[in-house]
């Protein structure tokens, strides 16, 4: 587990950021031509550990462990 999620999770999202500003380029056989792909990130899941932690929140053994933002 990396110890700030943050700097873990910032080059994935950054090349999917840059994707979205200039499509990436897929050639479609059948139609034969090019295709413009802009991927979207829909959902994060994991379990209740996980997901505290990607949040930045405090897990399920906190004091006031809470997946609602308290």
């Amino acid at each position: 587990k990396p110890k700030n999620i943050d700097s873990f999770l910032f080059p994935g999202l950054y090349h999917v950021a840059a994707l979205q500003n200039n499509p990436l380029k897929i050639w479609d056989s059948y139609r034969q031509r090019f295709m413009h792909s802009r991927p979207i990130i829909l959902f994060a899941t994991g379990d209740t550990p996980a997901m505290a932690y990607m949040n930045g929140l405090v897990g399920h053994s906190g004091a006031h462990g809470c997946r609602l933002f308290c």
